[in-house]
């Protein structure tokens, strides 16, 4: 009788905790998608940054349909999140800039 092969080694994905200093895929893995239309309302407050996010919605009635405006999330973060948080739309921003034609392969 020949002998079973062994059963493949499982594949590891990451390894609990994670790497120290990096972003852990697995305790992300369950991290809100936040759609926002708009920041209407902003502040802060002992040294904390505050930034409302809203959404439209409609919503159909005898007919026609009624638009409002929902809160979907409240930012809160330090100087140096917001910081972070400006980069990257800078960054996204200038991703979204046109290439000039003389510039396309």
């Amino acid at each position: 009788m020949a002998d079973k092969p062994s059963p493949p080694p499982p594949i590891v994905t990451e390894l609990l905790p994670s790497v120290e200093g990096r972003m852990s895929g697995l305790a992300s893995a369950h991290a809100p998608f936040v759609f926002f239309d708009a920041a209407p309302t902003m502040g802060h407050f002992n040294g904390i940054i505050h930034i409302a996010l809203s959404a439209l919605r409609f919503m159909p009635t005898e007919g026609r349909a009624v638009g409002d405006a929902v809160m979907v999330a409240h930012l809160r973060t330090n100087l140096e999140g917001l910081k972070s948080l400006k980069a990257a739309i800078v960054k996204v921003e200038l991703m979204l800039e046109p290439v000039p034609e003389s510039q396309k392969n």
